[in-house]
């Protein structure tokens, strides 16, 4: 799984990075808006985790890049808005699959991302992934059981 982190806060690339990657995620870490649009062109990403603006600049347009090239990318946006316009981003970006406090700790961040990507079973016991419930991606890549002879 890749994961892609925007944000200017080196405390939050550290700190997610290290969780993401204990977890399975191939983590890619951008600093620049210009340079995650560049990487959500060149990359089939399963997550992005940014802040909602970087150096003044609003995210929002990584999020639709990385849309465009990989439809089932989940987004978590970190920000302490709490305002009306809040519920207008989930129009906005249809892989928004959550918005958190970037306050938090960087282990409750991942769980929320772990389970908007891989279902909420999964993030939530840590389990191994052979003995998950069956999600449809999984019962699609299995095969069908034969059929009885009668």
């Amino acid at each position: 799984m890749h994961a892609l982190i925007l944000s200017d806060d080196p405390n939050i690339h550290h700190h997610l990075t290290d969780v993401l990657a204990k977890q399975g995620f191939t983590v890619i870490n951008s600093e620049s808006v210009m340079m995650a649009q560049a990487h959500a062109r060149a990359w089939i990403f399963d997550l992005i985790v940014m802040t909602e603006r970087v150096g003044g600049r609003l995210t929002h347009a990584v999020a639709l890049s990385a849309e465009k090239r990989a439809p089932f990318v989940k987004t978590v946006i970190l920000t302490d808005r709490t305002d009306a316009d809040v519920d207008e981003l989930y129009d906005l970006l249809p892989s928004l699959a959550g918005m958190a406090s970037p306050t938090l700790s960087a282990q409750l961040i991942s769980q929320i991302a772990l389970a908007s990507v891989t279902g909420s079973a999964r993030a939530a016991k840590k389990i191994d992934f052979d003995d998950a419930p069956l999600f449809a991606s999984r019962r699609l890549a299995e095969p069908e059981p034969a059929a009885l002879a009668s």
